[in-house]
C-alpha cells in the first residue's frame, strides 16, 4: 500500500503520469458489514488528500466519508476517483467503521464518472449530494440494484446516505426517506440550505429559525429510522465552540456530527455517548426490569421512579454503546 501512496503523491506533483497509477493492481479485500448500532462521528476526507488518506483508517470516527464532491477541485476529481478506487479496493473493511463515498449530485456532469469508477470499490454506502426529491433516490436505487446484480451481491448490500442542503429537500424530506429501504443516514447541510433560502449565515447562531430547521430534520429522520447527522463546524481550531454546538445538537436529538478534523471526532464521540454513570444505571434498570417481567410484573420502582417499558427501552439503547 505504501507504493500506492507514493505513486499518488508523485502523480499529484506532476512527477509521474497518471498511467502509472492506473496500472496499480486492484485486489478486492474482505468486506464486513458495518457493525455499530450508532453513528456519533462522520469524518470527511477529500479523495485527493493523499497525506490524510494514509492514516484515515486509524482514526476513531464511526463513519469515514471519502469525498469527491465540492471538497475536490474539478481538476483533481479524475485523480480522486482513481486513487480512491485503488485505495479502497485494496483495503479490507473490518466492520468497525462505516465506509462511505460522497458523490456529486445526479444532475452534475461528474455524477456518472463518480458512480461508475467508485462502485467497484464496494463501499458500505454511497452518499448522494444535494438530494431534492424522491425521484433522485429512485434513480440511484436502480443503479445500485443493477450493479449488485452484475456482481452477484445481495440486493441492498450498498446503503444510501443523503445530503439535505436545500429548501426543497427539507420540504420533501419525508417522501425522500420513504423512497428506499437502503437509506440509513441523512446529513443536514445547513450552510448550503441557508444560501439556497437566501438567508444570512449570521442567522445560524441568532435565529430561532435555524433551530426549527434542525428540529424538523431530526424529527423526520427519527420517524423513518434514519440516523440524523448534524452539520460540520467550519472553525476547526475552535474546539470549545465545536463542543458547545455538539452539546446543543445532542439536546435537539441528532445522532452524530460531521467532522472535518481528528480532534473534532474525539469530542463528537464523547458527547454522543452515554456517560459511565448512565451506562451503569441502564444496566441496573435492565436487570431489575427483566427480573420483574419473569415474575409477571409490569413495572418496577428504581430510585423512587416508576420504570415501565419506554424507560426500559431507553436503557437498552444506551447499552448498545457499551456493547460496542
Amino acid at each position: 500500500m505504501e507504493e500506492l501512496f507514493q505513486l499518488g503523491e508523485k502523480v499529484l506533483a506532476d512527477e509521474l503520469k497518471v498511467e502509472e497509477l492506473k496500472r496499480y493492481p486492484e485486489n478486492l479485500q474482505e468486506r464486513k458489514f458495518f457493525e455499530k448500532p450508532f453513528r456519533r462521528s462522520a469524518l470527511i476526507v477529500s479523495g485527493d488528500r493523499v497525506k490524510h488518506l494514509r492514516k484515515v483508517f486509524g482514526r476513531d470516527a464511526d463513519i469515514i466519508i471519502f469525498n469527491v464532491e465540492d471538497g475536490v477541485s474539478d481538476k483533481n476529481k479524475p485523480f480522486a476517483r482513481l486513487f480512491l478506487r485503488k485505495f479502497l479496493t485494496n483495503t479490507s473493511f473490518d466492520g468497525s467503521k462505516e465506509i462511505v463515498i460522497r458523490v456529486n449530485p445526479l444532475d452534475s456532469q461528474y455524477f456518472w464518472e463518480d458512480i461508475t469508477k467508485l462502485l467497484p470499490a464496494i463501499p458500505h454506502a454511497i452518499r448522494l449530494s444535494k438530494v431534492e426529491t424522491a425521484e433522485d433516490i429512485v434513480v440511484l436505487e436502480g443503479i445500485l440494484k443493477a450493479f449488485e446484480l452484475s456482481k452477484g451481491l445481495e440486493e441492498g448490500t450498498i446503503k444510501l446516505q443523503l445530503s439535505i442542503e436545500t429548501g426543497r429537500a427539507i420540504e420533501n424530506l419525508g417522501e425522500i426517506l420513504r423512497a428506499s429501504k437502503r437509506i440509513n443516514a441523512a446529513y443536514l447541510g445547513i450552510l448550503d440550505l441557508f444560501a439556497d433560502l437566501k438567508l444570512s449565515q449570521k442567522l445560524l447562531k441568532t435565529s430561532r429559525f435555524a433551530d426549527y430547521i434542525r428540529e424538523k430534520f431530526v424529527l423526520t429522520c427519527r420517524a423513518h429510522n434514519v440516523s440524523s447527522i448534524a452539520p460540520a463546524y467550519q472553525d476547526y481550531e475552535d474546539l470549545e465552540g465545536f463542543r458547545k454546538e455538539v452539546e446543543r445538537e445532542k439536546e435537539l436529538g441528532f445522532d452524530g456530527k460531521s467532522c472535518i478534523s481528528v480532534k473534532q471526532v474525539g469530542i463528537a464521540n464523547e458527547v454522543f455517548s452515554p456517560s459511565l454513570e448512565e451506562i451503569e444505571e441502564a444496566k441496573e434498570i435492565v436487570k431489575l426490569y427483566e427480573e420483574a417481567l419473569r415474575e409477571g410484573k409490569g413495572g418496577i420502582t428504581y430510585k423512587g421512579k416508576f420504570i415501565d417499558q419506554p424507560i426500559y427501552k431507553d436503557a437498552l439503547n444506551k447499552l448498545k454503546y457499551f456493547s460496542s
